[in-house]
């Protein structure tokens, strides 16, 4: 598994903290009724979250995402890692692992950031292929776009569970030989996965 930058725990750490730092102060603007009201039930227009995917902290990796919303519309701005289990892959004499950013663009059709949500995304992944029993790896670059679709459920006081799976495509995923093995790199990739999260506001 690849180590973690400095400079991504630095800026994902800031961004995290512009939130946390922004939702009291945009409160207090609110007039006192406003503030009785849940999260889930204000009609608020601006909307800010976080969310974490626990599946990617279980694999060895972390997992980000800070969202901001207008009415039914949401940007997710999300840093990811994670050692890919063989049967994601599917090849059985390599390790990967990679680390990347990711931008999303979503629409809730039926409701105000709850329910429904459909969404495009394009992100920059950096893997790193190792053959097993060796010292052989290599790194690469890769810039993917996909769609994908899932369902926000609220549960209490602004937290939400969100499942979802996507479809993307990598333009420069190259298969990669190391020790007379090759590793067969899959332009397509269908990702499930199940993020929680809390909104602000």
């Amino acid at each position: 598994m690849t180590h973690t930058p400095r400079a991504l725990v630095v800026t994902v750490t800031a961004a995290l903290a512009l939130v946390v730092a922004a939702a009291p102060a945009l409160a207090q603007d609110r007039p006192p009724a406003a503030a009785a009201v849940t999260p889930a039930a204000r009609p608020s227009r601006l909307h800010l979250d976080v969310e974490i995917d626990p599946t990617a902290y279980v694999l060895r990796g972390y997992s980000l995402h800070v969202g901001i919303g207008w009415r039914r519309l949401r940007v997710d701005l999300g840093a990811y890692a994670m050692a890919m289990p063989e049967f994601m892959h599917g090849n059985p004499d390599f390790d990967v692992s990679f680390h990347g950013f990711g931008v999303k663009a979503q629409l809730f059709p039926l409701a105000e950031q709850r329910g429904l949500f459909v969404g495009i995304d394009t992100g920059l992944a950096m893997p790193l292929v190792q053959r097993r029993e060796t010292d052989l790896a290599r790194s690469g670059l890769q810039v993917s776009v996909g769609a994908h679709i899932g369902w926000r459920f609220p549960i209490i006081a602004g937290l939400y569970v969100t499942p979802w799976i996507g479809v993307s495509y990598s333009f420069n995923a190259e298969d990669v030989t190391l020790a007379n093995r090759t590793y067969a790199n899959n332009p397509v990739t269908v990702f499930p996965a199940v993020h929680i999260g809390y909104r602000f506001m």
